[in-house]
């Protein structure tokens, strides 16, 4: 899987990519044909953080965002975000 980082009007620290990183490495085992992923880590307004994660899947691209003051929490709600919804996608695609 294909992981982009980029950081908006601040600058994100190794450790909090590192965190990310280690983070989307949970989705594979939810569905394992993710082709890519990007992340967003965006600082809306001081100490205030919101999280994007684009998953392009097999016909679909899903998309999660989450905020919060911190990025470590904020970044634990999108990827609780992004796992259900890959769960979903993936239990429509046996279903069909």
């Amino acid at each position: 899987m294909l992981v982009e980082i980029t950081a908006r009007h601040f600058e994100a620290s190794d450790k909090l990519k590192k965190y990310v990183n280690r983070e989307l490495e949970k989705l594979p085992k939810y569905f394992d044909r993710i082709m890519d992923t990007k992340v967003i880590l965006e600082e809306i307004k001081e100490k205030q953080y919101k999280i994007e994660i684009h998953c392009n899947v097999p016909g679909k691209s899903l998309l999660a965002e989450a905020s919060d003051t911190e990025p470590t929490k904020a970044t634990d709600d999108v990827v609780n975000k992004m796992i259900r919804q890959l769960k979903k996608y993936k239990d429509g695609l046996k279903n069909h």
